[in-house]
């Protein structure tokens, strides 16, 4: 009595494979990740470090990335804003949801991501903690779901 397990088995790298390319979002916006103002959201540092682990480069590798340091607020400041609003804004309740039509100045990361031989700077903000994490990708990335 002949099994089908010897065929299941040669199939099934086929099947994970499969599975794992359709779990990629190929979803992207223009500007995403690229400004300030488009920050990537995500929740903390360990955000930051899981969203770009999950990002797949163009042939298909998985980017090397290193923080780059702060770049200051996603939106600038009013000029006449007293020093005491200045620093509430940037230095209040960072990582409590924004209060409906409120401007966002959170601080702002930069990070090198390198695929192959070239480096492209994303901006990620890391106080997004009210919200899943993001399942868009940069242009000319995908990302894993």
């Amino acid at each position: 009595m002949k099994t089908a397990l010897p065929k299941l088995l040669l199939a099934l790298p086929l099947v994970t494979t499969c599975a794992a390319l359709a779990a990629q979002d190929t979803t992207t916006a223009a500007d995403y990740g690229r400004t300030r103002e488009q920050a990537i959201e995500v929740c903390k540092p360990d955000g930051q470090r899981a969203y770009l682990a999950r990002l797949v480069c163009p042939d298909q590798s998985h980017p090397k990335f290193e923080r780059r340091g702060s770049v200051g607020p996603r939106n600038d400041l009013p000029k006449d804003l007293p020093q005491e609003q200045m620093m509430q804004r940037l230095l209040g309740d960072r990582f409590a949801p924004l209060a409906d039509g409120a401007t966002d100045h959170h601080m702002i990361d930069a990070y090198a991501v390198q695929c192959g031989k070239t480096t492209h700077t994303l901006y990620l903000d890391l106080y997004h903690c009210h919200t899943p994490a993001p399942d868009t990708a940069p242009e000319g990335f995908t990302i894993l779901r």
